[in-house]
């Protein structure tokens, strides 16, 4: 049996999960260049681990996903339903994405309880173990960053590219998702630009 190629991680160049998720679409601006990372709950169970958004919770969703198969894609246009309200919420200020958002953060406050590690100082959320568990895990952190103050949220400057981001930087002038891909392509074409001219 031969191992499974080797997948590349998610980007994480959001500064936040919730816009993490944002970012599992490529060249979200150009319709026909567009690709959609999460096309299965396996994605979405890999997001997850990658990240660490369920705690480390995270092992029995693979035999849940192969035991109800229907409840996985479901939820997979759950969690898609998600990511693209966040992105409608902060970007164009949708009242009906928010909504969807505040639907999903009550629902999975209900589904969750609270948790103390004896080492942590404080009490958190731990989501379901079953297959609504990113679902919760993504609405809490969707509602963390609406309710955060959204200045620095962003989108990369490229024309097609469409990652977004919080601008950490001292200046607040980022422009680019990565100074090393649309930043370098986007100075390489405006200075072949100036050649040609």
């Amino acid at each position: 049996m031969t191992a499974p190629s080797a997948r590349p991680p998610y980007p994480e160049v959001g500064g936040h999960p919730a816009f993490d998720l944002v970012d599992t679409v490529h060249w979200r601006l150009d319709e026909s260049r567009a690709i959609d990372t999460l096309t299965s709950f396996e994605d979405v169970a890999t997001w997850c681990r990658q990240l660490d958004i369920l705690g480390g919770d995270s092992a029995g969703l693979d035999r849940l996903t192969m035991d109800a198969p229907d409840a996985a894609a479901d939820e997979l246009e759950a969690v898609v339903a998600l990511r693209e309200a966040i992105y409608r919420a902060v970007f164009e200020s949708s009242a009906t994405a928010v909504d969807l958002i505040a639907r999903e953060h009550v629902a999975a406050l209900g589904r969750s309880t609270l948790h103390r590690d004896p080492d942590a100082p404080t009490w958190s959320w731990q989501v379901p173990t079953d297959l609504t568990g990113p679902r919760a895990a993504i609405a809490l952190a969707a509602h963390d960053l609406l309710t955060s103050d959204l200045t620095s949220a962003r989108q990369c400057g490229d024309d097609a590219c469409g990652w977004v981001y919080l601008d950490t930087s001292p200046r607040h002038n980022r422009v680019w998702c990565t100074a090393a891909g649309c930043g370098n392509r986007n100075r390489v074409a405006r200075h072949q630009a100036r050649k040609r001219s």
